[in-house]
């Protein structure tokens, strides 16, 4: 028996991918700037989870996106 797991490119995921490149950001630099673990911003990337209000609120800043932005709001 086996299980197959399919996550899907969240818009959340998908923004937050797309403004990473642009600022040539890894997940850990990106972990570092928002003051969360490495795991957590891969997880976000991978589509596993979404961030919570306020970890929204440290990428955003992190990146200099609105929080809008990044969850497909603008």
């Amino acid at each position: 028996m086996f299980f197959i797991f399919f996550f899907y490119d969240s818009e959340f995921s998908k923004r937050l991918k797309s403004v990473m490149e642009e600022r040539d950001l890894d997940h850990t630099a990106l972990a570092m700037l928002a003051n969360v673990s490495p795991l957590t911003v891969r997880r976000w990337l991978n589509g596993k989870f979404e961030p919570r209000q306020r970890n929204l609120l440290k990428i955003s800043n992190a990146l200099d996106v609105s929080s809008d932005y990044l969850i497909g709001r603008t």
